[in-house]
């Protein structure tokens, strides 16, 4: 079973110094075109921002028909820090969640994340880590890092070009 899983705040949405509205802004199909044709089973957001956050942007994008289930700071059972990634507690929570919502205990995980730190904890977990970040040459030999993109569209595309 493959599970994707995503961070919004760049990485699906990328932030400039531009004055965006990113839950008013017209968003290209495209994003969602991608997500639809990806071979996973299920797809989560995993923010580290509210649950209204995620789910204004995830709606703002269109994509709430192709996302199962949004875990973020304000819905993850623990106080601060512990409900953030990259605490432990927090990712061992996700995991557990997500076991129980597709009912499989294996099942193959790719975590897409622009944070650095938020991918060394997801490894732990046994999961495929993808960093999504403007410079993401310069990651490319860190261990615990399988994949390295500049943008979600690109990662996606390679994933979608290999399955």
């Amino acid at each position: 079973m493959l599970i994707y899983i995503f961070d919004v705040d760049d990485t699906l949405i990328f932030h400039n110094k531009e004055n965006h509205d990113y839950y008013n802004m017209e968003t290209p199909d495209d994003l969602k075109n991608l997500l639809e044709q990806i071979p996973s089973d299920y797809n989560f957001i995993y923010t580290n921002g509210t649950y209204g956050h995620g789910d204004a942007v995830i709606k703002n994008m269109n994509l709430q028909g192709n996302i199962t289930k949004i875990f973020a700071r304000d819905t993850i059972p623990y106080k601060y820090p512990a409900n953030m990634k990259p605490s432990f507690h927090s990712l061992a929570y996700v995991n557990q969640e997500i076991k129980k919502i597709t009912g499989e205990s294996l099942h193959q995980c790719f975590f897409f994340d622009d944070m650095i730190k938020n991918l060394e904890t997801a490894k732990v977990f046994g999961w495929i880590t993808i960093l999504i970040h403007p410079e993401f040459i310069n990651y490319k030999n860190i261990p615990y890092i399988d994949y390295t993109f500049p943008n979600i569209y690109q990662a996606l595309i390679y994933f979608l070009l290999i399955e």
